[in-house]
């Protein structure tokens, strides 16, 4: 994907994330979160997306605020993955597949 269709994609704000950034929830002491990190980083790069511009990482062991954030998705775990309405969770977000069409729905706008 070309920058000017990146560009578009955030014009477009995605109705089901209202714009939002793809938020990953990690925590250092997790050593599944490098691995989700990662299989993003792969997605969002094979998309034409910059990490950077798409994705807000929350650290739960460091920030209260986003450790509460995780625990109202019903999520006790990390890596979490919450693209607008959709949740990538825990053992899921280690899957590319699943994180690619979270991913593909949350820049179309579902």
């Amino acid at each position: 994907m070309c920058a000017e269709i990146q560009e578009a994609v955030f014009r477009k704000k995605p109705k089901g994330s209202g714009g939002e950034k793809i938020k990953f929830f990690k925590s250092a002491s997790c050593s599944r979160c490098p691995i989700a990190k990662f299989i993003l980083l792969r997605v969002l790069t094979s998309m034409g997306m910059d990490y950077d511009q798409c994705v807000t990482e929350r650290d739960t062991e460091r920030d209260s605020d986003a450790m509460a954030e995780l625990l109202m998705l019903d999520c006790v775990q990390t890596p979490v993955l919450k693209l607008g309405s959709i949740l990538v969770k825990e053992e899921e977000a280690l899957k590319e597949k699943a994180v690619r069409e979270a991913v593909q729905r949350w820049a179309a706008g579902f």
